[in-house]
């Protein structure tokens, strides 16, 4: 008997849950913070400010913090401090920072009301809905947040309206696709599908790098998108995360190194500042569209090819995909000099129970039938479903006697195990199982004359009584008994 924690505990469990979540939270918060403002120039906004963009990602998606007031007030707290702790009088830290806390709050009420499908970018309309919800943020912290930067700095409140509006927005799109895309569990586990393919997995990559390097030493307001091809062969090749992660690291670079370059990020470059902000966001939309929409029809395609190779009811395969595998496994396993062998399986009396419980009572036997031999079969065998009330398996490097064996198995589970109907009625059924087998399969020989040796031995342990195994073998008669 397993001891259960008393009923004081299980309650406080979730809160001190909530409450680590929420120390998280306010060190990613004050972290942020710091790295933002030491982007700050003197008496001015911060060139780059990747707070509002982090506190966002992890509200959507960690929506228990965001349904608790005190995650909130935690996460203003921690940009009050550091910033008082930086040296900003406590009036305007506080100011600035309901500003910001106010542009997320927005961009979560816009976006924390969608399907979760549409929140982790697993949709092409996702990044609609990113672009909508970044840019109302954007304006909502800017609108706020200029006024308390008038006072605080000096400076005039249009200016200082759109530098601020262009380092949130630009700030959004490129963090918070990689927390929203991000997969979940521990980041490191994530691998990029590149690895599938071997080196020239990395070829989109790789060109990304040379198409950057490239953009850094020529320069010119053009070098902006160079690398727009290869960040789309990258959308493409990698995934939705990936491509976020890349537009991430490309963006900052060129950020950097223009600003490093031409001019600082201060009220006196306003328009180029807004312009290379405004446009490595806008930029990113495409490699992120790509991404979703590919992302999108490469789900599509898989689900496609399981309605076309699998049985709607059972899940087993399609007895065109069973013939097609199945031929290729004797070419595999005769090229291998491995065993091989086939069960038939077919539902004792399953006429009768369609009759007495009906059609929808007949499709859950089925359905439980599969599930049972599924927990007898290894991953490379291959179940298929060849009509009706009939299934065969198939067993690469198995022996006849072994075949035997897992087939009198499986007529022990479903004895042992009555079907539950949907009225509650329990329902014993049985099967009869015909084996045939073969310690190395002949040159030429197909799946289909595999298939009539194994209804053979099905028929013959129908007429033997039912609820039995019963192998082919060349000494045994054909039996024609229709039962």
């Amino acid at each position: 008997m397993t001891d259960r924690a008393p009923p004081s505990q299980q309650a406080t469990a979730p809160i001190a849950s909530l409450w680590r979540g929420q120390l998280v939270l306010l060190v990613c918060v004050v972290l942020a913070c710091l790295a933002g403002i030491l982007s700050r120039p003197v008496g001015y906004l911060a060139a780059f400010w990747p707070t509002n963009a982090i506190l966002l990602g992890l509200m959507l998606r960690q929506p228990h913090w965001a349904a608790s007031w005190r995650s909130w007030l935690l996460a203003l707290a921690g940009y009050v401090a550091t910033d008082m702790a930086t040296g900003t009088a406590w009036v305007a830290a506080l100011g600035l920072n309901l500003a910001n806390v106010a542009g997320v709050a927005m961009g979560w009420w816009l976006l924390s009301g969608q399907p979760a499908v549409v929140i982790r970018l697993r949709l092409s309309r996702s990044v609609l809905y990113l672009f909508g919800a970044c840019a109302l943020a954007s304006v909502t912290s800017a609108l706020l947040g200029s006024a308390v930067a008038l006072g605080s700095f000096g400076h005039d409140y249009v200016p200082a309206f759109t530098i601020w509006l262009a380092a949130e927005f630009s700030g959004y799109m490129l963090i918070l696709p990689m927390l929203l895309a991000a997969p979940d569990g521990w980041l490191w586990h994530w691998r990029p599908d590149w690895r599938q393919h071997g080196w020239t997995g990395a070829l989109p990559l790789l060109a990304l790098v040379l198409l950057q390097a490239f953009a850094t030493w020529y320069g010119g307001p053009g070098s902006l998108g160079f690398s727009m091809p290869a960040l789309v062969w990258c959308a493409m090749a990698y995934g939705v995360f990936a491509a976020a992660l890349l537009n991430f690291l490309t963006g900052t670079w060129t950020m950097a190194t223009i600003a490093m370059g031409a001019f600082s990020f201060t009220h006196d470059n306003t328009a180029a500042v807004i312009s290379l902000r405004l446009g490595v966001a806008m930029l990113s939309l495409a490699p992120l569209a790509v991404a979703c929409t590919y992302a999108t029809r490469q789900r599509a395609l898989v689900q496609l090819n399981h309605w076309v190779n699998h049985d709607f009811l059972t899940g087993a395969l399609s007895r065109r995909a069973l013939i097609e595998r199945g031929g290729k496994m004797l070419e595999r396993m005769h090229d291998q000099s491995a065993p091989l062998s086939l069960l038939m399986l077919d539902l004792d009396h399953f006429k009768s129970i369609n009759d007495r419980h009906g059609h929808a009572q007949g499709d859950l036997v089925l359905q439980q039938l599969v599930q049972q031999v599924r927990q007898l079969l290894r991953p490379e065998d291959i179940l298929g479903r060849l009509g009706g009330e009939e299934f065969a398996v198939l067993l690469p490097c198995t022996t006849l006697e072994h075949a035997h064996g897992i087939g009198e198995r499986l007529c022990r589970q479903l004895g042992a195990h009555p079907v539950m109907l949907h009225d509650g009625t329990q329902l014993s059924v049985t099967c009869s199982i015909g084996v045939h087998g073969s310690n190395c399969p002949a040159a030429g020989e197909t799946l289909s004359h595999w298939l009539s040796c194994a209804d053979q031995a099905l028929y013959r342990a129908k007429a033997a009584g039912r609820n039995q195994v019963q192998a082919y073998g060349s000494h045994q008669a054909p039996v024609s008994a229709a039962v």
